[in-house]
């Protein structure tokens, strides 16, 4: 969670998160991150309880735990459908291409460079935030399957 803070605080400061704002269309690399954001707090309070509890795990049951790897996927998902908007998007402009008009010209290329860049950033965006969640749950997975295998023994 610290890297996550800490990586958050470099894009907010180093313009990426304005970068990414400006340069994608549908705004779906912020309805990922906001999603992303809840759920790392959501693990966080997970694996706070996991080992604070460690004699009632039964809080934790399994579907709590899938729900953070249906999120993770979830944002592979919405990424791709941003991709796709994003290719939509660049070859809407073809529609209305006019090769003897320098405006239009410039026009399309404008809008094949904001339709790329959508379907970049959310693709981007949703394989960061689908990997880092992954990593979460499968870091609170284990401590959970370490205290059980305490108990065991």
């Amino acid at each position: 969670m610290s890297l996550v803070i800490i990586f958050s605080i470099f894009c907010l400061y180093g313009g990426v998160f304005h970068t990414i704002w400006n340069n994608d269309i549908t705004k779906l690399s912020f309805i990922i991150l906001s999603l992303f954001y809840i759920q790392s707090i959501v693990c966080g309070i997970h694996t706070w309880s996991a080992g604070f509890y460690k004699n009632n795990l039964s809080s934790l049951s399994n579907n709590t735990l899938e729900s953070g790897w249906f999120m993770s996927d979830l944002f592979l998902s919405i990424g791709m459908v941003g991709t796709v908007i994003g290719f939509i998007s660049m070859l809407g402009g073809f529609a209305e291409l006019d090769v003897n008009n320098t405006q239009t010209v410039q026009d399309l290329i404008k809008e094949l460079g904001l339709g790329m860049s959508t379907a970049l950033y959310t693709t981007l965006v949703g394989l960061v935030c689908s990997i880092l969640l992954k990593v979460q749950y499968f870091n609170i997975s284990q401590g959970i399957e370490n205290i059980e295998s305490e108990k065991i023994v």
